[in-house]
């Protein structure tokens, strides 16, 4: 059996890549405790993520119990030159920060979650793989790959995809389609609750303006259908959605931002969302129909292909931002509300998209044991 003990996690920038490495996370720690390898007094298999200092990472890592640390780190794909130019000129030192953070630590395994900071961490420790036995790995959690992990992905040992689609930019040797891996609190829920019909919106971790202005279109609409609305504004647009669920004279429960997903989701007879891969999977677990509106600016248009791949299958409905006015989407979920077969058979459906098994098999892998 492997000794493997020591996992080191690196990008971050988005709540779906942060989430994905506390799931990885959470099952390597626990795999060790499962093989004798820890224990209460004296902890040998230890975690550490390696993420940017403006990400989300920075609060989010934390407050799940993992030790962080961060890198000085642009964007290269897609920004203006001013920040491109910054970037490069951050490149070397964040280069010999991680290698500085890879030599002291001495991982076992790096696996990276995507966002640019996994770019100088996995790259160096596949570098240092022939002198040090690191296994490198990625997880490309969309059904198209994005610019850092197009270019590690030449590189490491292993591919993780949660999508089959996205194993179509990577060497067929190194890819394993594991499902995404999620927080392990998820678990599968009973057919919704239609009687109050609830609608649950959010627009992942940082909110989404667009689908914000679409539901507070169509509130006017909604009113006295006997539809109840939760929604995770956003932080940056909370006081805008607020007041104008307050002009439209619509009682609803009104976020910033929700940490007790699950308890939404049970409640919830519809849910109204961007189309990232973290937020799909986690559908998936617990079996809610979501009407997908994906993020029109998103790297590649990966959204709107990781949506549509889910409604090809009759798993989702798909509405690109700026599609519909807020009358027509009003009539939208009214007509699905009156037909509720159709809302169960896409609950049915889009279970067959989640793996229960993705962490434990990525870790496994990474361990050797696999």
């Amino acid at each position: 059996m492997s000794t493997s003990r020591r996992l080191l996690v690196a990008g971050g920038g988005t709540g779906g890549h942060i989430l994905a490495g506390v799931a990885i996370a959470d099952e390597w720690m626990r795999q060790h405790r499962e093989a004798g390898i820890t224990d209460a007094g004296n902890t040998d298999a230890r975690v550490l993520f390696v993420g940017a200092e403006q990400g989300l990472e920075v609060r989010l890592v934390p407050k799940n119990g993992y030790p962080l640390e961060t890198l000085k780190i642009g964007a290269l794909n897609k920004v203006d030159l001013k920040t491109r130019l910054l970037t490069l000129l951050q490149l070397p030192l964040s280069f010999l920060k991680a290698l500085l953070i890879l030599v002291r630590f001495r991982p076992d395994a790096v696996i990276g979650v995507g966002g640019y900071a996994s770019g100088p961490v996995v790259m160096l420790a596949r570098m240092l793989s022939p002198l040090f036995g690191i296994r490198t790995a990625i997880i490309e959690q969309n059904s198209v790959a994005g610019f850092t992990n197009r270019l590690l992905g030449r590189f490491v040992h292993h591919v993780f995809c949660a999508f089959a689609g996205g194993t179509r930019q990577f060497s067929e040797k190194k890819v394993l389609v594991t499902g995404n891996p999620i927080r392990s609190h998820l678990k599968k829920l009973p057919p919704s609750i239609r009687d109050p019909f609830t609608l649950f919106v959010f627009g992942g971790s940082q909110g989404a303006m667009g689908i914000n202005t679409l539901v507070l279109e169509s509130l006017p609409f909604l009113k006295d259908q006997g539809i109840r609305i939760i929604h995770q504004a956003g932080v940056k647009d909370y006081e805008r959605v607020k007041a104008g669920y307050d002009r439209a004279g619509f009682p609803a429960r009104i976020e910033r931002f929700i940490d007790d997903m699950g308890s939404c989701y049970a409640e919830a007879s519809l849910v109204v969302c961007r189309a990232g891969a973290s937020s799909m999977t986690e559908l998936a677990s617990v079996g809610r129909a979501p009407v997908f509106i994906p993020l029109p600016t998103a790297a590649d248009n990966h959204q709107e292909v990781n949506a549509r791949l889910f409604e090809k299958d009759h798993a989702a409905w798909v509405v690109p931002q700026g599609r519909l006015t807020g009358k027509e989407f009003a009539e939208f979920v009214t007509g699905l509300r009156s037909d509720p077969a159709k809302i169960t058979e896409v609950e049915t459906r889009i279970q067959k998209f989640y793996r229960a098994d993705s962490a434990g098999v990525i870790v496994k892998t990474l361990r050797g044991l696999a």
